[in-house]
């Protein structure tokens, strides 16, 4: 019995898998290119900001947000820099709204209440943590310093957080997005 010749047995270009790869890279490179053109185009052409939910976050004009499963939200600005990781969406969103439309005080006071809730979050996770260690090793001289420091960043995390609502109540308010 004979056997039949299979036709997926051919022969194809053997290209190196780095040309490959460098070929294939040219290409992504260029559609990216050519997605940010077509991107900066439309935002010229329109008053309000531009928002496209992708993947992982958004596009919101040119300026990147990647969104995490604990709320985080990375801002890149167009040239692909790192800008800053916000506590919200909402905040991350206002702060890049703000400053496509050159309201950069407004996007600069939203920046900075991120920043003092971050900070204050950190230290008062902190402290916490110092203070239960101190408990279980019974050094209550450490217990009484920390936790003054402990309520001090719990009222500034809560001022913070408060004034950003306020912000973003008032952007709702003057529905800043149109």
């Amino acid at each position: 019995m004979k056997m039949a010749k299979s036709h997926t047995r051919k022969k194809s270009n053997n290209l190196e898998p780095k040309e490959v790869r460098a070929i294939s890279n040219a290409a992504t490179d260029y559609i990216k290119q050519w997605t940010n053109r077509e991107l900066g185009k439309i935002q010229q052409e329109r008053t309000s900001p531009l928002c496209i939910p992708v993947k992982n976050g958004y596009r919101i004009g040119l300026y990147s947000l990647k969104v995490y499963p604990n709320k985080t939200c990375d801002v890149t600005n167009p040239t692909g820099d790192f800008v800053h990781r916000f506590d919200t969406k909402i905040s991350a969103i206002l702060y890049t709204i703000y400053t496509i439309k050159n309201r950069l005080f407004n996007a600069d006071e939203i920046l900075t209440c991120d920043k003092e809730i971050n900070k204050c979050y950190t230290d008062m996770l902190s402290l916490r943590n110092t203070v239960e260690k101190a408990r279980q090793r019974q050094d209550y001289v450490t217990v009484d310093t920390r936790m003054p420091r402990l309520e001090i960043a719990e009222s500034r995390l809560n001022l913070a957080r408060d004034k950003i609502s306020k912000l973003q109540r008032t952007a709702k308010y003057y529905k800043i997005w149109e």
